[in-house]
């Protein structure tokens, strides 16, 4: 991934190839403007990845439960299941 910067007046002038580069590339542009009140450009896709993420960490039994599963992963503690293994824990509850 690539990020890229801009300023205000050259954004305008190229909107259409950002605007299709931060899709097509999932890259990220920062667009400078006067008095550091800077933006950033970002696909749709993107920002909602970004706000269920914030979403889902802004419960405190989620963020547990993902630390609980990291430290898991790297103590070695986990175990791969196929699609029929996954299918039988979920019926069997």
């Amino acid at each position: 991934m690539t990020i890229a910067a801009t300023n205000i007046k050259d954004a305008r002038k190229n909107l259409k190839s950002l605007t299709d580069d931060v899709v097509d590339y999932n890259e990220y542009v920062i667009i400078t403007k006067p008095k550091n009140r800077n933006v950033v450009l970002m696909s749709e896709a993107e920002f909602r990845s970004w706000q269920e993420t914030l979403y889902i960490l802004s419960a405190d039994e989620n963020c547990k439960a993902l630390g609980r599963s990291m430290d898991q992963v790297s103590s070695g503690h986990i175990k791969t299941w196929s699609l029929k293994e996954w299918r039988q824990a979920i019926n069997e509850d």
